[in-house]
């Protein structure tokens, strides 16, 4: 028997919805933000204002979670966090 796993998985469209509206928000945002700051009209508080203001810290854990249980439903708990423990890890110094 083959223990392939499916190229697809599964969230609804309420959380699809949600995630793509929120994902929209950042990118533009983030780059709106960015050429303000990169162009010296204003400086990198304008970011932090952004990020506190519009709550962004708990969204984006929402949509890690959303995408999270969808990956569990196909690989598993232990390996959706082997993934996770492979992406960056900010560290000051």
């Amino acid at each position: 028997m083959c223990d392939r796993k499916p190229d697809v998985v599964t969230i609804g469209v309420n959380d699809a919805t949600d995630a793509f509206r929120d994902l929209n928000e950042f990118v533009v945002a983030l780059d709106r933000i960015g050429s303000r700051i990169g162009s010296g009209s204003q400086d990198s508080t304008l970011l932090l204002k952004y990020v506190v203001d519009r709550d962004v810290g708990r969204r984006l854990a929402r949509l890690r979670r959303v995408i999270g249980d969808a990956l569990e439903d196909i690989f598993g708990e232990e390996e959706v966090d082997r993934i996770g423990e492979e992406s960056y890890k900010f560290t000051e110094g």
